[in-house]
């Protein structure tokens, strides 16, 4: 079996996640609390369920906090075949499924013929080791040991294993060395109570010679029957023996009759097509992926225009232009802000005025208005002082109009300023009439003068004796109305240079902000620029991925040749073909290490043996008449036992003293049933011991070969320091170089261990064509110096020759060495 990868739905820290195990060996980093220990148990519970949170394994079921999916799945090569071992939550260790490449799927009883004998707890004693294993490495006995190699080095040893527990338990239910509660321990003691009773009550024993006859015969009588009872138990051991090995008679005919023909090819030549096989499929995999990219190369569109149209010299101007647009734009903002006041400056003069405002007059034309304007009071007052003093009510109305209209004016009140506008001219106009009969020529000829001054410069509408004093507002109001002109022109200049600068934008840009448009011109030419430099790449990859794709030609097409080379030797002539041939060639090595392992199970003896019956049936008929027979000896036995018991009562009841008649009869009647007890704790004790020679029998030589293979990996870790392993009964002892022996428990712990690792990694090298699963090491070097840690890693890549190894390890000091390590730190960063 090899793992080759997992998937963890949820498992403790675990979720969603991948794992690779292509690598072998495979060696996995990770510091405390990185899950390292929570991975091992998923490979482990995955193929042998999931601990049921019971007593000691309440902690060991890894249920994930933040998830509510538990399990995932393993896919796992067995025999050249690739299967999917999914297991999620539920009873019994979780629901189990098993697809096959084929899709065909399986539960519980496909995954048990997929692991064979193996379960959780044979694979965790020979596969899987840790350091607290190795600290333990001084309580390592032989018997564990060979219990191990028994369990793996006979066909059908499991199904022994629980006949034997089965036997033990019947036994123990009867009787323990030194145990009180059992039937037997108590009838044993009750039995030694009743014998002491016995002697203190026997003081007299008469009239019993006539019964001792009659005693003598039933005594001889039982001597015969437990004479045939021993020659009995033999034969019938024998049969159940039979019995035991006939399914593996059954197989061993099977086929040794259909063995098949010598291969074709070598495995070094089956080995090298395969690797030839895989390297032309990586070679034909890295072709096309750099085809593929030569093809996205091709066709990928530059990332420049995509928005726009423009070269990058025109989107160069154009940002010059957006920036001298922006500064334009702020100034225009600026003198809008200015207009905005100019124009309430100039709506406030024209509010205090109700008639349209003339031009401003000249400094000549100020200067004749003075003139005009001089003459007129002048002839005034002298006709006012040759007429007399104007009337008290005609003063009273000027004063009161002109206030009004200062009123007006000052209120912004346009109704109260026509008043007193109206009220003062109306007086004038009274004063003037009534006193035109009166006034010179020069004075009607001034006044002629005043109002052809008027309506030569729009003044007409406002009194004369206001014209020059509205000459300031009228100056202003003539300037701001030039200078809003003049903004209205700047601002239409600037309109028709923005309207000419959006006919040259794409239209998408055409309707955004001057700060857009030049954030999008910043972005098109970044766009520009780094298309420029990934022409410039891609010409420089497809450069070189066209010298790839060339060389990758070259060595496909010199891997092709040497695998056809392969394929002609053995009559195919492609992979389809070859498949087939694997399957072929691997059916017939079954059948061949078939034979041969069931062969190795039966002795000369026990094939001949086996042979005098022509089919299971006869076998089971004569087993079951000897155990007939069997019985019908000790129903003899037993029934005599009885009679002598009855006449050593008879016997005893002469007494007179009654209470040693009734103490010899309950005596006889515990003796019957103590020794019924002590034949059915007999037959199970016997049964144990014949089954367990049977399975020693059965592995006794891979032993030797496994102590053989240990002592070599022992020697290279230790750098042939030491050179033997000498397992006794009750403790291990290693002959150093110059032959001093050692005992484990003096042996320093790093050496200590490294016996450990030998013997456990011997185990599965001997053991690997029986059973081979992935070896899984849990920090198993923390005191190996670097040194020790090298040859170790050289030994697991000898290991992986045969078997998958997984090594987790949280010592950071193997990232120093030349080794390829998946860290589970950087996975869970990812």
């Amino acid at each position: 079996m090899k793992i080759k990868k997992a998937h963890i739905d949820g498992f403790g820290k675990w979720h969603d996640q991948d794992f690779d195990f292509t690598a072998n060996p495979q060696i996995i980093y990770g510091p405390n609390e990185a899950g390292k220990t929570t991975l091992m148990a998923f490979l482990v519970s995955i193929l042998f369920g999931f601990a049921d949170g019971r007593g000691k394994n309440r902690f060991a079921q890894y249920i994930p906090k933040t998830t509510s999916s538990y399990g995932g799945s393993l896919l796992v090569e067995i025999n050249g075949h690739d299967y999917v071992i999914k297991r999620q939550r539920g009873r019994n260790g979780g629901k189990v499924s098993v697809t096959d490449s084929q899709g065909r799927q399986g539960g519980e009883q496909e995954l048990e013929q997929l692991l064979g004998p193996m379960d959780r707890s044979l694979y965790q004693a020979l596969f899987s080791f840790g350091q607290r294993d190795l600290t333990a490495v001084d309580e390592l006995n032989r018997d564990e040991w060979q219990q191990h190699l028994q369990q793996l080095g006979a066909v059908g040893s499991a199904q022994w294993d629980q006949l034997i527990n089965q036997y033990q338990k019947q036994a123990d239910h009867l009787y323990k060395p030194r145990g009180r509660k059992w039937p037997l321990n108590q009838d044993l003691h009750q039995y030694a109570n009743l014998t002491d009773k016995i002697n203190q009550a026997r003081g007299k024993f008469h009239r019993y010679q006539d019964l001792q006859a009659d005693l003598k015969t039933n005594k001889a009588k039982l001597r015969q029957a437990q004479a045939e009872l021993q020659k009995q138990q033999p034969l019938l051991q024998k049969l159940e023996h039979l019995q035991q090995l006939w399914p593996v008679y059954h197989e061993w005919q099977s086929s040794h009759q259909t063995r098949p023909l010598a291969n074709y090819l070598t495995d070094q030549q089956v080995t090298m097509a395969q690797e030839l096989q895989v390297r032309e499929k990586e070679l034909r995999r890295q072709q096309q992926v750099y085809q593929q990219r030569l093809a996205r190369i091709d066709h990928q569109p530059p990332q420049a225009t995509k928005h726009s149209p423009q070269s990058i010299p025109e989107l160069q101007r154009l940002k010059e232009q957006v920036v001298e647009l922006q500064a334009e734009e702020a100034l225009q903002h600026r003198q809008q802000t200015q207009a905005n006041q100019w124009q309430q400056e100039l709506t406030a003069i024209k509010t205090r005025y109700h008639h349209p405002l003339p031009a401003p007059l000249t400094s000549q034309e100020k200067a004749e208005l003075a003139r005009l304007l001089n003459v007129q009071p002048l002839s005034r007052a002298n006709t006012n002082q040759s007429n007399g003093d104007l009337s008290r009510t005609a003063m009273i109305g000027i004063v009161g109009g002109f206030v009004l209209f200062i009123i007006g004016l000052l209120a912004n009140a346009t109704f109260i300023t026509a008043i007193g506008a109206i009220a003062a001219f109306a007086t004038v106009m009274y004063l003037y009439y009534q006193r035109q009969g009166n006034h010179p020529t020069s004075v009607t000829t001034d006044s002629q003068a005043i109002m052809a001054f008027g309506q030569k410069h729009g003044l007409q509408d406002f009194p004369p004796d206001q014209w020059l004093l509205i000459q300031g507002d009228l100056q202003q109001n003539a300037e701001l109305a030039a200078q809003l002109q003049t903004a209205k022109q700047d601002q239409q200049r600037y309109d028709h240079q923005l309207a000419i600068f959006n006919q040259q934008l794409p239209p998408a840009l055409q309707n955004l902000t001057l700060a857009a448009v030049r954030t999008k011109l910043d972005d098109l030419l970044e766009q520009g620029q780094q298309a420029r430099q990934d022409i410039q790449v891609n010409t420089r990859e497809k450069a070189t991925i066209a010298n790839n794709l060339a060389q990758l030609n070259q060595d496909y097409n010199k891997i092709h040749q040497q695998k056809l080379a392969i394929y002609q030797q053995a009559g195919v002539h492609d992979d389809n073909q070859f498949t087939q041939y694997l399957a072929n060639r691997s059916v017939a090595q079954s059948q061949a290490l078939a034979s041969d392992a069931y062969g190795q199970q039966l002795t000369a003896e026990d094939r001949q043996a086996l042979a005098a019956y022509a089919n299971s049936d006869e076998l089971m008929t004569a087993l079951a008449k000897a155990r007939h027979q069997l019985d019908q000896l000790n129903l003899t036995i037993s029934h005599t036992h009885e009679e002598i018991q009855k006449g050593k009562v008879e016997i005893d009841s002469l007494v007179k003293d009654g209470t040693l008649s009734n103490l010899e009869q309950e005596r006889a009647n515990l003796a019957a049933k103590i020794w019924r007890e002590v034949q059915e704790w007999l037959r199970y004790q016997l049964a144990i011991q014949w089954v367990n020679k049977a399975l020693a029998g059965a592995s006794a030589d891979r032993y030797p070969a496994i102590i053989r293979q240990a002592e070599q990996y022992f020697a290279l870790l230790t750098d042939h320091r030491y050179s033997q392993i000498d397992l006794t009964a009750d403790e291990i002892k290693v002959v150093r170089r110059d032959q001093e022996v050692f005992l484990v428990e003096e042996l320093s712990q790093g050496t200590a261990e490294q016996l450990y690792i030998a013997l456990r990694l011997g185990f599965v090298t001997v053991m690997s064509d029986q059973a081979n699963f992935p070896v899984i090491i849990d920090d198993g070097f923390v005191n190996f110096d670097n040194v020790r840690r090298q040859r170790m890693l050289a030994l697991l890549e000898k290991i992986a020759e045969k078997n998958q190894v997984i090594y987790f390890t949280a010592d950071d000091r193997i990232k120093d060495l030349d080794v390829k390590i998946l860290d589970l730190q950087a996975l869970k960063r990812e």
